[in-house]
């Protein structure tokens, strides 16, 4: 064997002498000390098992179209107007601004009795048809201020009316004459109380006429 050295790798050494640990020249024996090494369990933790609740089945919705409500039918106010005069609302050409006021239920104007005996009246008053405007109240229920608009009376004559029915801001007994509003009034009863030649229908005519002459100046 020669005295030449020979050097071993370090890996071959570690295999040789594997339990002896070399330190300088001396060699230590070394024991392996074998570690048991126990890997601690890992605390096993419950599993919880999700329980599965039934979903509901979700039937498809249905959209229901409420009927539309139905339209109310609106209300038209109903104003009380007073009824438009025609334009020949009156019996007479009114030449003298004289309005002579009835109230007949039946005609248009007056009947043939009270016209009759009118005309009379205004005969001896030297007056006739064409003087005067003849309205019926019943067909035609104007106040005075609608006479005023519409005929311009001078001179009221009103047989079977009241001052109120006239609308006017006073109140005077049968046969009295009155000044208003730069126009003359006259009430009287109805012409059927003097209808006749009864006692009382001639005691209505002279209170009439007493009148009329007051209101006429004859």
């Amino acid at each position: 064997m020669s005295n030449n050295q020979i050097i071993l790798p370090d890996f071959v050494i570690a295999n040789l002498y594997g339990n002896n640990l070399v330190v300088g020249n001396d060699v230590v024996t070394k024991e392996r000390t074998s570690v048991s090494t126990t890997i601690p369990t890992p605390a096993t933790t419950p599993v919880t098992t999700p329980v599965s609740t039934p979903v509901p089945k979700v039937e498809p919705s249905v959209e229901y179209q409420l009927p539309k409500p139905a339209a109310i039918p609106t209300k038209t106010a109903v104003v009380n107007t007073a009824p438009e005069t025609p334009k020949q609302w009156f019996l007479g050409n009114n030449g003298k601004h004289i309005t002579v006021m009835v109230k007949e239920d039946t005609v248009p104007y007056i009947n043939d009795k009270h016209l009759q005996f009118l005309s009379n009246v205004l005969s001896a008053c030297k007056l006739n048809l064409d003087d005067i405007a003849l309205v019926n109240y019943k067909n035609y229920p104007l106040g005075f201020e609608d006479l005023k608009t519409k005929s311009n009376p001078k001179i009221v004559l009103a047989f079977d009316l009241s001052p109120k029915d006239l609308k006017l801001p006073f109140t005077i007994p049968v046969y009295q004459v009155q000044d208003y509003a730069q126009c003359k009034f006259l009430f009287a009863p109805s012409l059927s109380k003097m209808e006749g030649d009864t006692v009382e229908s001639k005691a209505e005519k002279t209170k009439l006429w007493m009148s009329l002459k007051t209101l006429f100046g004859l």
